[in-house]
């Protein structure tokens, strides 16, 4: 009979997420030996936290409950280390559906931040797709790097280019494209670019935060020829309190975040595809 302890389902370097009696998050590394992570005042060392399970329950010394999980792509988004402001995941997920994102598509984004909407669209394109990200910053384009890396794994860097540049000035060498997302504070000025680097019917999606963005963008798109079918949504989340025998709203919602603007692309006389 084998009496070895069964090994975890974490190694050095993986991501984590605890989750404590009060349902509050903490995404961590499993460190290497002989390290420890820092959670709320105690450190977990490496063999504790390798020797877990997903799903499994860790007790602290102080005896503190936690369940461990490995993280989905709404905790790392919502937890992970970050400067930039995030996109929410309530508007990612509208992000994919109105822009038709599917496996095997070319798309082009400007502006990443620290990666939310470029791993959430490099997950949904598969394989055989393949995402251009441009941004003014190397620091966000580097650290986004990193996120995909350590998040995704490195195999989904061979699907992904990034490019220091600003593609409202210079242009997107990429044509042909078949969709673009923008995540800039004028992505009215991206509007000559878009319309020389997206094909026929191509969707173009926006996302700003402001009213006045979105008006401005909104204006712009209906006056340029080669853009049609302009609309604008917010996406409202409300989370409820299921505990008998009090079931209502939560007090605390998420409400605006941001504006999604999409348009489409119209055919234009002598396009010759690349």
């Amino acid at each position: 009979m084998n009496d070895q302890p069964q090994p975890g389902d974490f190694q050095p370097g993986d991501p984590m997420l605890l989750v404590d009696e009060r349902d509050r998050q903490f995404l961590i590394t499993v460190p290497d030996q002989p390290l420890t992570a820092p959670v709320k005042g105690e450190r977990f060392d490496s063999p504790t936290l390798c020797a877990l399970h997903d799903g499994d329950l860790l007790v602290s010394p102080q005896r503190r409950r936690y369940l461990v999980f490995k993280p989905t792509l709404e905790e790392v988004v919502m937890n992970m280390p970050r400067a930039a402001q995030v996109i929410y995941p309530k508007d990612l997920g509208s992000l994919l559906i109105y822009g038709d994102v599917h496996p095997g598509l070319r798309v082009s984004e400007v502006g990443c931040g620290h990666g939310a909407l470029t791993m959430t669209l490099l997950r949904a394109l598969g394989r055989r797709g393949r995402l251009v990200t441009y941004d003014l910053r190397r620091d966000h384009l580097n650290r986004t790097r990193k996120n995909i890396a350590f998040y995704l794994g490195e195999e989904m860097l061979e699907r992904w280019e990034p490019v220091l540049a600003d593609p409202s000035q210079q242009g997107m060498a990429q044509k042909d494209q078949d969709r673009l997302f923008t995540d800039v504070p004028e992505p009215w000025t991206m509007l000559e670019a878009a319309a020389q680097a997206l094909r026929p019917g191509a969707v173009w999606v926006a996302y700003v935060p402001t009213v006045g963005q979105m008006s401005q963008l909104m204006e712009a798109i209906k006056a340029h020829r080669e853009f049609c079918l302009p609309k604008c949504f917010e996406t409202l989340q409300r989370y409820w309190h299921v505990r008998m025998p009090s079931i209502r709203p939560n007090h605390a919602m998420r409400g605006h975040t941001g504006f999604i603007i999409t348009c489409r692309r119209r055919w234009r006389r002598g396009h010759t595809p690349v």
